[in-house]
């Protein structure tokens, strides 16, 4: 079973928020503060946080799990960065009975070259999971994070294998943006900062020509990781996303 917390339920649809990868539920502390007018569903996928034990299998049974054990017999809206990102767009195309609408940010829409280096970047990426003071570098240095979120990071990182890691990569080198998606009726915003790869940044122009009722938007001087380190700029946009949406209650 996956591990999800939840808060009080109140007028608004909930919000589910998903992680990306070697992330956990910890990531979204200033998004839980800023939609407390919403009730807010935290999900740890599997391979990753309170669900390490769960094996990660494909987007596809990530997808379904989450649908049957998190979402249940409700409807939500889906905010997903990176790996959660592309959950979140499988969310509103496998189910999109259960999908208000999906925030997607950091996603790529064409399969990624070199991936013939994948093992060696997953060699490097375990290295660094022992490394310390790699990660109180990366917790100071490119998240900003506060002491306590800094030791959630490092903890949640280091629960990360090598197996889920070259697993979840493998099938997000090789993903597709294709036609299939374009039966999606769910109003979806894809973004990402203007600072992130090629490959995220041809998803933002890409995905709306693709999928319908869609737009994209690139955040001036963001970073792949905006959520943490832009909470203000990433929570005014999704506020904004809410409330343009058609038929629902939204706080102000």
């Amino acid at each position: 079973m996956l591990h999800f917390s939840e808060t009080e339920i109140n007028e608004n649809e909930p919000i589910l928020f998903i992680h990306g990868i070697g992330a956990g539920r910890w990531m979204w502390w200033q998004q839980e503060k800023a939609f407390s007018d919403y009730p807010i569903i935290l999900v740890d996928l599997p391979g990753h946080g309170k669900s390490v034990s769960v094996p990660w299998i494909s987007l596809m049974d990530t997808t379904d799990m989450i649908a049957k054990e998190v979402i249940k017999n409700r409807t939500v809206h889906v905010v997903g960065i990176s790996l959660g990102g592309h959950v979140a767009l499988e969310l509103a195309k496998r189910h999109p009975d259960k999908i208000l609408s999906a925030f997607i940010s950091g996603i790529t829409a064409t399969p990624m070259r070199f991936q013939f280096l994948l093992k060696m970047q997953s060699r490097i990426v375990q290295r660094e999971i022992q490394n310390e003071r790699y990660l109180n570098r990366v917790a100071r240095d490119y998240y900003h994070l506060p002491p306590d979120k800094a030791a959630e990071f490092r903890a949640n990182y280091q629960l990360l294998t090598r197996k889920t890691y070259e697993t979840i990569w493998k099938e997000i080198m090789q993903f597709q943006l294709d036609q299939s998606y374009g039966n999606i009726a769910v109003p979806c915003l894809f973004t990402a900062g203007d600072q992130e790869s090629p490959g995220i940044l041809e998803a933002v122009s890409l995905a709306p020509e693709l999928v319908p009722n869609s737009v994209g938007r690139l955040i001036p001087g963001a970073q792949h990781a905006w959520p943490v380190q832009k909470a203000h700029e990433f929570n005014q946009l999704l506020r904004d996303w809410l409330n343009c949406l058609p038929h629902e209650k939204h706080g102000e």
